[in-house]
């Protein structure tokens, strides 16, 4: 009976001496966050009071820890009072944290970007817009699709038809919506971007519809979401075959044809790097040869070339400005890169607006990190 008295005590002892390191432990932590806070009186009192629990700590026998905890309650609570807001200062604080940790991150190492158009694909796909004859689907799905596929699906009814006078956007929080009004007076919004209405589905001022359900019905896939490295490039030159994203800044062959749009500033654009400073490039359908060679430089491009899986090689497009025939040839300039569209037939690059100057580089193509589709993962 008095051995496991004895162990009991033991026992006792060290969950006391275990409570007790914590507490000093949470004290200092707190003390070193809030010192400044303190006059030298304070700070002197305290310091004395991590001197004798320490002191405690280190003798043989602790049987005085629990009074020094004790006394060290009473200390923090003087010197720390807790106030009504406390619980919400220190999430505002966690969360300002976090968000300067972010900002770091997308300043110098990450940053998220959104494919445009589909001069990528199939490598990287741009928004796609789809017109359906079924039903959209229910409530539930349309989530867990809008979740894991960055898939929407849009309808509209009109009851009174008409023909369509305006189509104006507009933002709700994070939202874009589009708003429609017909001569009936009838107006009618779309959760999506005018431009998507416009351009994909050819929706414009004069067209007339009549009054019915599903007047329009179609679903929008969200263009893939990408992470660039922007750390990347100052530890080494662009390679050959790596997908780069750059600024059009300076780069008049693209800003002329984005003012003529109507949008003015630079854009940033993804396109492979096929060619570096020196390379001497020409275009023989449907294969890239890089300094007389035929041999693409990576597996990426070879898969470009085979005119396999989607891919449809390189080509040569009426009013492109540079390689305009199988037999010129081209020499990319000091510090420059060329890039094009692995989907060449479909992609406004480097044959028309000329290379890119290395200034110009923000990083290269990571991973795509949502949708989460077939492409999800690192970019080749």
């Amino acid at each position: 009976m008095n051995f496991l008295l004895l162990n009991k005590k033991e026992a006792q002892a060290k969950k006391n001496r275990k409570m007790a390191l914590q507490f000093l432990k949470d004290f200092r932590r707190k003390f070193n966050y809030r010192k400044d806070l303190l006059n030298e009186s304070q700070v002197k009192q305290v310091l004395d009071y991590f001197q004798r629990f320490q002191s405690a700590i280190n003798s043989s026998k602790n049987s005085n820890l629990e009074a020094l905890v004790e006394d060290g309650e009473k200390l923090f609570h003087l010197l720390f009072p807790e106030s009504k807001w406390a619980g919400w200062k220190e999430n505002i604080e966690v969360l300002f944290v976090a968000l300067v940790v972010a900002l770091a991150i997308r300043a110098y190492f990450l940053q998220p970007f959104k494919i445009p158009t589909d001069s990528m694909k199939p490598t990287l796909y741009g928004i796609q817009v789809i017109e359906r004859n079924e039903k959209p689907p229910n409530f539930i799905q349309r989530i867990v699709e809008f979740v894991l596929l960055g898939k929407s699906y849009h309808s509209l009814s009109l009851k009174k038809g008409g023909t369509l006078e305006k189509i104006e956007g507009g933002k709700f929080i994070f939202f874009e919506y589009s708003k429609l009004t017909f001569d009936s007076g009838e107006q009618s919004y779309l959760w999506t971007n005018p431009h998507l209405l416009e351009y994909k589905l050819g929706l414009r001022p004069g067209l007339s519809f009549e009054p019915k359900n599903h007047v329009l019905n179609f679903e929008v896939d969200t263009g893939d979401q990408v992470l660039v490295n922007k750390l990347i490039y100052h530890f080494r030159p662009p390679k050959r075959g790596e997908v780069i994203v750059f600024k059009t800044t300076g780069i008049e062959g693209i800003e002329a044809n984005l003012r003529l749009q109507g949008i003015e500033g630079s854009q940033y654009y993804i396109k492979r790097c096929v060619g570096i400073w020196g390379d001497t490039l020409q275009i023989r359908p449907p294969f890239l040869l890089i300094n007389g060679s035929a041999t693409p430089p990576n597996q990426m491009m070879a898969k470009i070339e085979s005119q396999k899986d989607g891919y449809q090689g390189y080509v040569i497009l009426p009013n492109q400005q540079y390689l305009v025939d199988p037999t010129e040839t081209y020499t990319v300039p000091p510090l420059c890169l060329w890039a094009m569209g692995d989907n060449s037939p479909d992609s406004l690059d480097s044959r028309f607006w000329g290379p890119v100057p290395m200034q110009n580089l923000v990083g290269s193509g990571f991973i795509v990190y949502w949708p989460f589709n077939k492409r999800w993962g690192i970019i080749r």
